[in-house]
């Protein structure tokens, strides 16, 4: 018989439990917290939620009713409760080296946790994590976590598209709280960064002062040409990623739920050799991204079971740590 995991979560803010009821609820299709993923899996059940804001706790238990709720994670020693398998740490990212901690030396220490991104506030918390690793640590850089990623991260490998030419990523909401996600996915994509230059243009304060959106140049292993280009997020949020292949163009869109294929065309109206932007030639795919969280899930109860490795560790975390730079983000 199958083990059915005990989870806790710490922190139920919008990727915790309380996305809006119209977007993320038991039933819908689409699964956008780390609540939601708990429910949905058959081999976990939500055990605990943990956070120190009252309303908080309360909305969350009201939605997706947990067997225990408690404002911090000592509530499960003090009413003398069994620890859970695996925690969640979904608190905000200057709180992740303070609580990763404190459960690390916890008597409710679980067999697994997962962190939510960029792990630590910066490299020297994010090593000291490391260094006081009792045990395994999965990390959400969600994109990891999806087929269509997962697909395209085979063919780069397998050479079916051949040199990456360049790439460029647009993105929003601070170059530590959003550009990491794509750090990550040049880190997977393209092996180790090489260089890094930040670009002459105005920073923008599209999400705090201390985290600014900001321009970047890199070369990496195996794309030496990428650029990660800001947007003001208080406009409207955007974040895409366009490659150029030596055989084909992939592109990102509707903030990675979809990625299109424009193939090569040997003679366009000009006579030369082109992309092919042909509607019935251009390949749309969803990569199913709405549903990353539950496989985020899926992976921690593989793992468990001695069936899968993490598929983002402390490791890969620390690894974008090192490209984020210090903590003001240059």
């Amino acid at each position: 018989m199958n083990n059915i995991y005990k989870v806790a979560i710490i922190g139920c803010g919008s990727i915790g439990g309380l996305k809006p009821d119209n977007i993320d609820f038991p039933d819908s299709e689409n699964i956008l917290t780390h609540a939601h993923a708990v429910f949905q899996h058959l081999r976990t059940e939500l055990y605990a939620i943990i956070d120190i804001n009252r309303k908080r706790l309360t909305q969350t238990k009201a939605k997706w009713q947990p067997q225990l709720a408690f404002r911090s994670f000592e509530g499960l020693e003090i009413h003398g409760q069994k620890p859970p398998d695996i925690v969640i740490v979904a608190v905000p990212t200057e709180l992740h080296y303070k609580i990763l901690h404190e459960i690390f030396i916890s008597p409710n220490c679980p067999k697994l946790i997962i962190a939510e991104k960029p792990f630590c506030n910066n490299l020297a918390e994010a090593n000291e994590i490391s260094n006081q690793q009792k045990i395994p640590i999965s990390v959400d850089y969600i994109r990891r976590f999806v087929k269509g990623y997962q697909e395209i991260k085979t063919q780069i490998d397998s050479g079916k598209f051949g040199k990456a030419l360049n790439c460029r990523v647009l993105y929003t909401r601070g170059w530590k709280r959003e550009a990491s996600h794509a750090i990550d996915l040049m880190n997977w994509f393209f092996g180790k960064c090489l260089y890094k230059k930040t670009l002459k243009s105005s920073p923008i304060h599209d999400y705090s002062n201390e985290d600014p959106t900001i321009s970047i140049f890199f070369q990496f292993e195996k794309c030496d040409n990428i650029v990660f280009q800001p947007c003001d997020g208080r406009k409207y949020g955007i974040f895409e990623v366009d490659i150029c292949f030596e055989t084909c163009r992939i592109r990102f869109i509707d903030n990675g739920l979809y990625y299109e294929i424009y193939p090569i065309t040997e003679m366009n109206e000009w006579g030369h050799k082109s992309l092919n932007y042909r509607l019935t030639d251009v390949a749309r795919y969803e990569t199913r991204l709405n549903i990353a969280l539950y496989n985020l899930i899926d992976n921690a109860v593989n793992f468990l079971d001695g069936k899968e490795n993490l598929i983002c560790t402390a490791e890969d975390a620390i690894a974008v740590h090192e490209i984020l730079g210090d903590e003001n983000g240059y």
